[in-house]
């Protein structure tokens, strides 16, 4: 009988933490949910529907795998309060930095991106995040905690952050008497506005700079990603989603020094959702193994 590919993403074999240039880390982390629940399964979903892709990309003509990834055990397996768990991502996600990896997380709810962010932060002071979502993520508190999934882009810009968001199609009274009074360094490019011109003109507008890229699944369309806490309609498609990214990291003006992908909350771990979201992964990994930085053009 033919031997079983290793649990990791991708199937790889295993290779140790010295010889890896990009690390996956799950962050099966599910707490301030506030509609679908599910997202603590996300990570696992990920890794599962991974280990059954193709390892060659037709498009870029090479396979992305070879730069070098390794998947580390699951972070936070139980349920914690959001507070502890900023605090032990953030120290997790700095540790994996300070011996020059690129950190690739896996959500679990989007209240895992600020405490990353806060980490990269440290070893890139003038960083960017690139926001895909459908929600602002503004709220100063919801539901009793100021760690909730609906306040992630307000704790990442409280770490003088800029943030560039794409895909806003759900915000709050509450976010808008924000953005007015207090002007704070976020651009919103809501969704209404984003026409078939968006992939070119938007990577054209994104400033200059190092960007960490945080990626709620709710961008899409819940036609194609319908497994998710929160889906909204009237979101975006795969090829014009990827076009985009090409675009946004094929820039010579523009480093990204890591992402996340969250919100997946997947009904079964054979849902299309779950494949579309490894696929993504390994999209992204293959566009920036065409950066002279990890040389695999």
């Amino acid at each position: 009988m033919p031997r079983e590919a290793p649990y990791t993403f991708a199937g790889l074999p295993e290779i140790s933490l010295q010889k890896a240039r990009m690390v996956i880390l799950p962050v099966p982390y599910e707490c301030t949910v506030s509609y679908q629940v599910g997202t603590k399964f996300g990570p696992e979903a990920i890794i599962h529907a991974s280990r059954n892709m193709e390892l060659y990309d037709e498009q870029l003509q090479m396979e992305p795998w070879k730069i070098g990834l390794k998947t580390l055990p699951g972070l936070l397996p139980e349920r914690q309060s959001p507070a502890w768990m900023a605090r032990v991502i953030e120290k997790t996600v700095s540790s994996l930095l300070a011996k020059g990896k690129f950190v690739i997380s896996l959500g679990g709810e989007h209240s895992i991106s600020p405490p990353v962010v806060a980490a990269h932060r440290k070893f890139h002071p003038q960083l960017r995040v690139l926001h895909l979502d459908a929600h602002a993520d503004l709220r100063d508190s919801y539901e009793g905690t100021p760690y909730n999934h609906a306040c992630a882009v307000r704790r990442i810009l409280e770490g003088n952050c800029p943030v560039f968001s794409l895909g806003i199609r759900s915000v709050s009274q509450q976010e808008i008497e924000f953005l007015k009074k207090e002007k704070p360094p976020v651009e919103i490019n809501w969704a209404y506005t984003m026409n078939s011109d968006w992939p070119e003109r938007l990577s054209r507008e994104a400033p200059a700079g190092c960007y960490y890229l945080t990626l709620d699944l709710d961008f899409f369309d819940p036609a194609i990603v319908p497994d998710t806490g929160t889906p909204e309609p009237g979101g975006f498609f795969w090829w014009e989603t990827l076009h985009f990214l090409e675009l946004f990291t094929g820039r010579e003006d523009i480093e990204l020094v890591g992402f996340d992908v969250v919100e997946l909350a997947p009904k079964n771990f054979f849902s299309p959702a779950c494949f579309l979201t490894a696929r993504l992964i390994y999209k992204i990994i293959g566009y920036l193994g065409r950066k002279k930085k990890f040389l695999l053009a």
